[in-house]
Parts: structure tokens; C-alpha cells; sequence
């Protein structure tokens, strides 16, 4: 049965899409995992590169009904009229292929011609189980054909990101080391928490919620992206720490890998691919750690 591991910060600009990209490419090439990505962020950046590199077609002349939009189009659809229907996604072409171990599922910024974003599609939701059970819903018909499921989250706390933290074994945390970076985490780590609380434990319904979401999503580790060679991070890594340690949180959970600020890394993010230009490839060690951090568990 696939883990399902969500990457996310309430930062932008830190890494996120960059980070699912070459953990899939990593767990799919070298290590020879089933990998599906799912795009949650209403901007469809993990989309387009993707569209861009494993695709014939570019974004905006994807079919509707191959988008994650449509799943929650018609379930939402499917909720406030139709409450008794069934839906089957199966013979939708939602999941495409990269290669046999590499699977993606889009999300589009041009859904029923751009009205229907992620976004939108969020707030016609309501704060309820059945809407944030939508996204799990439909991974429960597929996770068992993954090793890993990678979730690219946005940074908002919307309700389509809030069924990914209920629904998600793990999360990890890309940042940056500067002073806001590091209270954005902390911040992130205690509103996940708190969402998994109000949901599966203080809420009326917490027994039936629990029950079909399983556990509180493990933090499996936080890293810092985008560190420049000639800048000295030592008191930047130490406030941090001291930082996590003051809000109750095991500074141990830092991976003891950083991810440099190689122009090669953008190049082939945006490309796709594995980024293995230099000797030192910092995303293949930050995939075996994650992976020997699962294992561990």
C-alpha cells in the first residue's frame, strides 16, 4: 500500500515544487519505486513542468476530465445534489505516465476554461467530512498501485489542502534560514497538528473521522533548500534549532543534508529531470535518508 507523503510550507518560494519533482525522479530512478505526484497548488507549477517535459500537449489543451479539478468538480457536484450517486474516475485518463515507475496527476489553472481553478474549487466546499474526504476518496482507489504518493501542497490552508494533511502518512518541510522562515515552521508543524485535532479528536464526529482517516501525519523531516556556498549559516542552523527545541519540537528532525543553490538543480527542475550535474547531488542523499527515515517508522 502506498505512503503518502505531502511536502509543504505556508512560505512561498522555498522549494516545494522543486522538491517533489526530484524526490520522484530520485525514488522512481535510483531506487526503483513507484512514484505518483499529485499538484494541489491551485498555481499548477508542478503541472506545466510537467506538461512541458513528459507531454505532447501543453496545459491549457488538457482535456478537463484529466484533470484533478474534475474529481473535485463532480464530488462536489456529486455531494450537494446527488448525495446517493457513485462516481467512477477509473476510465478517465487522470493518471499519465511518465515512464512505468513515474505516474502524474495534473491540476489545471484553465479547468471549464479557467473559472474553476483549485482555489475556487476550495471555497464551493464546505467544512465538512464529506467535502475533505473528496481527495482521499479517490487515492484510496489507486494508492495501491504506488510505492509513494507525493503531494505538492500550496501554501494556504484551505480546505483541499486540509484533506491532504488528514489523509497523508507523512509530510516533510523545505525552508529557507532566515528569522520568518523559521517561525513559518513552527507555525506550519502546530496548524497541522491543530487540523488533525479538530477534525479526528475535539470534533462531534472525531470517533467516525479517526476511523477513516487513519493517524496524525508524521513530520519525517525538515531541510533547508537554497543555501548559498559562500554565505556561513552556522548561527542561522543553531537559532533554528533552538528555535524548534523552544516550541517543543526535536531539533533531531532537521535533515542532516542541505540542498545548495546550484543553478544546475533549477535547470533541471524545470527540465523534468534528475539533476546530477555535480558530484555532490544533494537531492539523492536527501531520498535516502527520507527513505531510510520510512523504514525506520
Amino acid at each position: 500500500m502506498g505512503k503518502i507523503i505531502f511536502i509543504g510550507n505556508y512560505k512561498g518560494g522555498v522549494g516545494k515544487t522543486t522538491t517533489v519533482i526530484n524526490l520522484a525522479n530520485y525514488f522512481s530512478e535510483e531506487y526503483g519505486k513507484k512514484v505518483l505526484t499529485i499538484d494541489l497548488d491551485p498555481q499548477s507549477s508542478l503541472s506545466e513542468i510537467q506538461v512541458n517535459n513528459y507531454s505532447q500537449k501543453p496545459l491549457i489543451d488538457i482535456p478537463d476530465n484529466e484533470t484533478l479539478n474534475y474529481i473535485f468538480d463532480l464530488s462536489i457536484m456529486k455531494i450537494k445534489h446527488y448525495p446517493s450517486l457513485r462516481l467512477d474516475f477509473s476510465s478517465d485518463n487522470i493518471i499519465k505516465d511518465r515512464n512505468n515507475n513515474y505516474s502524474y496527476i495534473l491540476s489545471s489553472l484553465f479547468y471549464r476554461d479557467g473559472e474553476k481553478g483549485l482555489d475556487t474549487l476550495a471555497i464551493e466546499m464546505k467544512d465538512d467530512i464529506q467535502y475533505l474526504s473528496i481527495l482521499k476518496n479517490y487515492i484510496d482507489t489507486i494508492k495501491n498501485k504506488f510505492d509513494f504518493i507525493l503531494i505538492d501542497c500550496p501554501p494556504s490552508n484551505n480546505l483541499i489542502t486540509r484533506s491532504a494533511f488528514l489523509l497523508s502518512d507523512f509530510y516533510i518541510i523545505p525552508t529557507v534560514l532566515d528569522g520568518l522562515s523559521t517561525n513559518g515552521v513552527i507555525h506550519y508543524i502546530r496548524t497541522i497538528k491543530n487540523t488533525y485535532k479538530n477534525y479526528c479528536e475535539d470534533s462531534s464526529k472525531g470517533i467516525l473521522a479517526k476511523h477513516y482517516f487513519g493517524q496524525e501525519p508524521k513530520l519525517l523531516g525538515i531541510f533547508y533548500n537554497m543555501i548559498r556556498a559562500q554565505v556561513n549559516y552556522h548561527q542561522d542552523d543553531k537559532d533554528f534549532k533552538t528555535a524548534l527545541s523552544g516550541a517543543n519540537i526535536d531539533n533531531n528532525i532537521v535533515f542532516n543534508t542541505n540542498i545548495n543553490n546550484y543553478i544546475a538543480i533549477a535547470r533541471a527542475t524545470a527540465q523534468g529531470r534528475i539533476s546530477n550535474e555535480y558530484a555532490k547531488d544533494d537531492f539523492k542523499e536527501l531520498s535516502k535518508l527520507i527513505l531510510d527515515r520510512i523504514n525506520k517508522l
